[in-house]
């Protein structure tokens, strides 16, 4: 008697005849042929996407984070590209970083300069019209 080959590692479905599909946060197809192992499976990780990472590899089925200064989330999908990423640059409003007196640094757009003191951020936001968001 024949029996149905099992989907192979980082895939999903019924068996091989039935049809697999690559796990969420894989990229690729398995095909049913007729030679041993009676598969060829192209499934693969995708990478972190941009501004996370996850350790040892930074791939998506790993469990990728948002990097440091970024806030939100990073989740597997079966659909391209294979992710949802919501990782955004972490920002407090002046009053809240005021509040809770923890040193700034804020990578302004313009001309990526790093701005330590509070003073001289504040005199520079009044002065060039800037938005009043600290980016840290």
């Amino acid at each position: 008697l024949c029996s149905a080959v099992a989907c192979p590692t980082d895939s999903a479905g019924v068996n091989v005849p039935a049809g697999c599909s690559c796990n969420a946060g894989f990229v690729g197809s398995v095909l049913a042929v007729t030679s041993t192992p009676f598969y060829t499976s192209s499934c693969s990780a995708v990478a972190c996407p941009s501004n996370s990472a996850a350790l040892p590899l930074s791939i998506v089925p790993a469990g990728c984070l948002c990097n440091a200064g970024y806030q939100g989330t990073v989740s597997a999908t079966i659909l391209s590209p294979f992710y949802t990423n919501s990782c955004k640059i972490f920002c407090r409003s002046v009053a809240e970083h005021r509040a809770s007196w923890m040193p700034l640094q804020c990578w302004l757009r313009r001309g990526s300069v790093s701005y330590d003191h509070e003073p001289l951020l504040h005199k520079l936001l009044q002065t060039s019209g800037l938005s009043s968001q600290l980016c840290w």
